[in-house]
């Protein structure tokens, strides 16, 4: 495959996503982040052919799979022709503890070992904010098949030592002795990198690091001693094939950049996009 010259950074992470589902991958459900939906939009279109997206629609009861998504369109309103089978919250329960997720999920907090926070931020018994309880997260990280978390954001406030709560369980010792034995995080995408774990001490090490970012960056926004190994490689290039789907087919308006703009440019791109102007 063709190397491409030119792409941006949700192209790069995108690609990456992707990439991590494997041709076995059944079930994947998405966190709503732009780049992981095109992402695994991409992996179902290069690498995981019989991977079915698992999404909740609007306006009906339980979750749909869906297939050749194609963005922009409304949170929980994808369009029709990419809805195929119907299925209720019962099945999608069966599935999870069936070991057949694969689950990205966006975390408000994460340390080293993975364990990973959505629900408060400082101390349970007065905290400084409330978020979005637990979910589904518990479930996800003891019975799913594999599990991915996408930070926007890669700092300190978000990738911290010791996480406010546990609702995600990483690579801790009950994982390490046994006792949890599915769902471990796998792999971390950020905007400067992806790590993943440390076989053995479980402890989230620096995998590549995306083009234009050096490893003193990734260190300098980490809130704790990542493993980092003698040589860090640079995140892999998309393929000339790889944004010709993104920007021809999957999302051709550009959503993805939307992850990493604030303010007027925000709303500059979101203006673009909704007057159907491709840039």
């Amino acid at each position: 495959m063709i190397e491409a010259r030119s792409y941006t950074l949700e192209e790069q992470l995108s690609c990456q996503i992707a990439r991590a589902f494997r041709p076995d991958d059944a079930v994947a459900v998405m966190a709503i982040t732009n780049c992981s939906l095109v992402g695994v939009a991409l992996a179902q279109r290069l690498h995981a052919p019989n991977l079915a997206i698992a999404q909740q629609v609007k306006g009906r009861k339980g979750w749909v799979w869906l297939s050749n998504l194609r963005f922009p369109f409304a949170p929980n309103q994808p369009p029709a022709e990419s809805m195929e089978l119907p299925f209720n919250t019962e099945e999608i329960f069966y599935l999870q503890q069936a070991g057949k997720l694969n689950v990205l999920m966006g975390p408000a907090q994460l340390d080293r070992l993975g364990n990973m926070n959505i629900s408060a931020i400082g101390d349970w018994n007065k905290p400084a904010a409330v978020l979005a309880l637990a979910r589904g997260v518990p479930d996800n990280t003891t019975n799913g098949k594999r599990v991915f978390y996408v930070v926007n954001n890669h700092s300190k406030r978000v990738l911290v030592e010791k996480v406010d709560f546990v609702c995600g369980y990483g690579w801790g010792p009950e994982r390490q002795q046994g006792t949890i034995k599915y769902g471990g995080p796998e792999k971390v995408f950020t905007n400067l990198a992806v790590m993943d774990f440390e076989a053995g001490t479980g402890r989230m090490r620096l995998e590549s690091v995306h083009t234009g970012v050096t490893v003193e960056q990734v260190v300098e926004n980490t809130g704790f001693d990542l493993v980092i190994p003698d040589r860090v490689p640079e995140t892999g290039a998309p393929t000339e094939e790889e944004l010709r789907l993104i920007r021809e087919v999957i999302d051709p308006l550009g959503m993805r950049r939307l992850d990493f703009l604030k303010g007027d440019a925000y709303k500059e791109a979101m203006k673009e996009i909704s007057a159907g102007i491709v840039h």
